[in-house]
């Protein structure tokens, strides 16, 4: 498999990275805000232009100067991801001029491997770019005038990057199992995420709701692969919240539909709270593989644990979750996680024969028929991840809800689809 190259996108905060990547896109993926600072981790999206796919990476707001908290964490994320790429676009902001963090960023640039191009932004009158001459004191050659609100000039800088780019590789690309990491604010999802990488990927940080994109990275155990999402902690009021914990929910939200198994990180201490369910009818909606991961578990009791599994039967009935109890921060079962989402993303795409189903199905009936005299006389499987099985009854519409619920269950504990959402379709056997 050969690696798309990658496109990482730097600069000073709030200088239109963000905006930039989205024009790139062509759709909404980063959150954008006048507040600096929105977007604090690198965040991965694959891009295409000319005929050339690479990836892009959008970064926080690089402060160089910052030696600790959150500005030096950020920046920490956006050298790492400068190190990273093929192609680093140095983004500036005309209406600023050169400051001495431009300055300063292009200094880290220049012991960074790949090329750097330099753009700026924010030259919104096609007929006047002449602002754009006074960047050549930054030393990276010519400066590209664009627009990211406007798309003015980004289809010269995309030419540019393409034109940088390394010669594709051959070999096709298998897709990777997509795993959600998603949660409340400040219950370990960044941590986790890292423990798991064992790399700075994600900014860790004791303030919650560090995290405010969705950070999707690739995972490589032996021979196979997987595609890791962090997202952003959604609070039981992000709904209703303008702004940037407004869009950073859809973000969560958006990256719990492209998965095929979403984990969702309880706080042990806290047990399974309003947000958590929140978050559970989400994945339920969205009809993907779900686990729960008790984080914290060395700091309560193994009957604290207990209890929590008790919470997680009870009040998460409709697909009945495996539960896994972890600590991200000191490693204690993280090593479990993997393989735990590898038997969900397994069950999420179970495929059976119709002999097998039929013969269980009617197993299943046999113990506990249908009431009113109802005949099952047929059973298949119509659809895999999650699966569907339809069957083909005398009176289909005289079935009653608690009997479709009876067959979920037998099929859940039969095939141990515990946390996917197997779907059971009737239809008239006539």
């Amino acid at each position: 498999m050969s690696r798309p190259p990658v496109v990482a996108i730097v600069g000073a905060p709030n200088v239109g990275k963000s905006t930039l990547v989205n024009r790139i896109l062509r759709r909404r993926k980063a959150v954008v805000s006048e507040t600096p600072g929105t977007t604090r981790d690198r965040t991965y999206q694959r891009a295409e232009w000319a005929g050339r796919e690479f990836t892009l990476v959008d970064t926080g707001g690089m402060e160089p100067a910052a030696k600790v908290g959150l500005e030096a964490l950020v920046t920490l994320q956006a050298r790492i991801a400068a190190e990273e790429a093929d192609v680093v676009v140095h983004l500036t902001d005309a209406r600023l001029g050169v400051t001495e963090v431009d300055a300063a960023i292009a200094r880290v640039l220049r012991e960074a491997s790949g090329e750097v191009v330099l753009a700026v932004n924010k030259l919104d009158d096609p007929a006047d770019d002449s602002d754009r001459y006074r960047f050549y004191a930054l030393g990276e050659g010519e400066p590209y005038g664009i627009s990211a609100e406007h798309g003015l000039g980004v289809g010269d800088l995309l030419d540019e990057i393409v034109a940088r780019l390394p010669e594709a590789g051959a070999g096709a690309e298998v897709r990777a199992p997509r795993i959600a990491i998603v949660g409340r604010p400040n219950v370990g999802k960044s941590t986790l995420l890292n423990r798991l990488l064992d790399a700075e990927r994600a900014v860790v940080s004791e303030a919650a709701g560090t995290t405010t994109d969705a950070i999707e990275t690739e995972l490589v155990l032996g021979e196979e692969r997987y595609v890791l999402l962090d997202t952003a902690g959604v609070g039981r009021r992000a709904k209703r919240e303008a702004g940037v914990p407004y869009y950073a929910a859809l973000r969560t939200y958006e990256a719990i539909r492209r998965s095929d198994v979403s984990l969702l990180l309880v706080d042990a201490r806290e047990g399974v709270v309003g947000g958590d369910l929140q978050i559970a009818r989400e994945i339920a909606e969205a009809r993907r593989a779900f686990g729960v991961l008790v984080n914290k578990r060395d700091l309560v009791t193994p009957g604290r644990l207990r209890e929590i599994e008790g919470q997680v039967a009870y009040r998460m009935t409709d697909l009945k979750p495996k539960l896994l109890g972890i600590s991200a921060l000191t490693g204690r079962g993280v090593d479990r996680v993997i393989p735990f989402a590898a038997d969900l993303y397994r069950a999420f795409n179970l495929r059976l024969g119709t002999h097998e189903v039929a013969e269980f199905v009617s197993s299943v009936v046999g113990r506990s028929a249908p009431p009113g005299g109802v005949k099952i006389r047929y059973a298949t499987q119509t659809g895999q991840a999650p699966p569907v099985f339809t069957l083909f009854a005398t009176r289909p519409a005289d079935i009653p809800e608690s009997y479709v619920r009876y067959l979920e269950n037998a099929f859940r504990e039969r095939y141990d689809l515990h946390g996917v959402s197997l779907g059971i379709r009737l239809k008239s056997s006539r």
